[in-house]
């Protein structure tokens, strides 16, 4: 080991994962029963109060720890330089997120360069005092941290292993509303009526994410479909929803479900040229009731000499009417595709239970029961 911290080849890490995630498939139950602890410890990571870098951070230093033991590798000092016993946290973050996704894990982040948001951007250590963004998440955080350094290689891999079982993604039903034969009017009939709910229903912003969202999944597919980290004030990614390319956005699309001038449209458009991103869907969807709020020639032109492509829509139904027609497949399964999105993706954003209930309702009185 040098003074220049310790290396983790790539073969070394892919080979931590995949024992890990075979001891995850055949196991995984027997290590619930091993570790109730980390059972608690995960299940809090992984919920919606607890921010969405939490969970993968955690995966990345349990495979560290699974490859080295204390003497060699102390897992919060997440950069190489850090000192003797550091190592390169991002070299490991961009081979778990891949993998997690390869496996159907759900580590909360589909981002291969989680380290670099909050609070561990550019931080060369975890450290008790990292940030003051929702402190009893980051002390539960911290601690959990620690405990991984006092783990062995072999205790470190059972807890990846559970960790895996855990965030395994339950299989999808591809419909949850049957699909039935209809016209292209009977069809629009339908989508009008899912504009109509968003534009009663609000949420806080959920319903309106969902909607744009679940348009977005119609014509991308849900897997390139990166959404909900709009009320995480760590997640740094500007835009309410990405669509991806393998892991990488490229599209950046914000959601606003109350009226928007043209000073936010400006900021957005810097945070993506700030990202690197290059075309950008902002979706204004109360703004249908204020056409003048909205500077469109000076917001195109800041966008022209940043290099982005922008479209801007004011209203559900502006959204449908500029997607839909890409959208392939039949109308009656479009119409159920997007209940069923809109469906999931409310419980997914954290969708009161009556808003949630609110539409499965309409759903099922428009497509008969699920």
């Amino acid at each position: 080991m040098s003074s220049g911290g310790v290396t983790l080849s790539e073969e070394q890490i892919r080979g931590t994962l995949s024992s890990a995630d075979l001891l995850a498939r055949t196991s995984g139950d027997a290590l619930k029963s091993k570790y109730p602890e980390w059972v608690d410890t995960i299940g809090f990571l992984s919920s919606r109060d607890c921010p969405v870098t939490y969970l993968p951070v955690t995966a990345i230093l349990l495979t560290a720890r699974s490859m080295k033991d204390a003497s060699e590798l102390d897992v919060l000092d997440i950069q190489k330089q850090s000192s003797p016993r550091g190592y390169a946290a991002s070299s490991i973050g961009r081979i778990v997120i891949p993998f997690a996704t390869e496996q159907g894990i759900d580590l909360r982040s589909k981002s291969s360069q989680v380290l670099n948001n909050q609070p561990f951007t550019f931080k060369k250590n975890i450290t008790p005092g990292m940030t003051d963004r929702k402190p009893v998440q980051f002390a539960r955080f911290y601690e959990s941290a620690r405990s991984i350094n006092e783990l062995s290689p072999p205790e470190a891999r059972d807890v990846l292993a559970l960790l895996f079982h855990l965030s395994r993604a339950l299989t999808k039903d591809v419909r949850t509303f049957q699909t039935t034969e209809m016209s292209w009017s009977e069809a629009l009939s339908h989508f009008r009526a899912w504009v109509v709910f968003t534009e009663a229903n609000s949420d806080n912003g959920k319903v309106g994410l969902v909607f744009v969202a679940s348009v977005l999944e119609l014509l991308y597919g849900e897997d390139a479909i990166d959404m909900g980290h709009n009320s995480d004030p760590d997640f740094s990614t500007p835009g309410d929803v990405q669509v991806l390319d393998g892991l990488n956005p490229w599209l950046w699309t914000e959601v606003k479900q109350k009226t928007i001038t043209t000073g936010d449209v400006q900021t957005f458009i810097e945070k993506v040229r700030a990202a690197g991103g290059s075309r950008i869907l902002y979706c204004a969807l109360a703004n249908f009731n204020y056409r003048n709020n909205l500077n469109h020639e000076k917001l195109l032109k800041l966008a022209f000499e940043a290099s982005l492509d922008l479209t801007i829509v004011e209203s559900p139904a502006a959204l449908l009417d500029l997607l839909l027609p890409r959208c392939p497949g039949q109308p009656g399964a479009l119409v159920a595709g997007m209940a069923d999105a809109m469906s999931r993706r409310l419980v997914e954003a954290g969708a009161s239970q009556d808003v949630t209930e609110s539409f499965a309702t309409l759903a099922a009185q428009r497509l008969g029961p699920q």
